[in-house]
């Protein structure tokens, strides 16, 4: 968001949610979000998923800034 001049409320303006769920979002205090959520930061941004989301082990998330989002994966069926 810095790298491209992007203000929370931006983001508030953009997808709809209050300035203190986005808040929440950016400090990786959420827990879920929604895809329609999640694409529309990504196109605002001119980024995909998977250039602000990764996959961590359990280990790595003890570790974790502010900042950092984590997607449970344990749940999702094995390929």
């Amino acid at each position: 968001m810095k790298e491209r001049g992007v203000k929370g409320m931006d983001l508030v303006k953009l997808t709809g949610h209050t300035p203190a769920n986005i808040s929440r979002l950016r400090q990786g205090k959420i827990r879920a979000v929604r895809f329609s959520t999640l694409f529309a930061i990504c196109d605002y941004l001119d980024v995909a998923p998977g250039d602000i989301l990764i996959r961590i082990t359990d280990e790595e998330a003890e570790h974790l800034e502010k900042g950092v989002f984590i997607i449970d994966m344990d749940d999702a069926p094995e390929e």
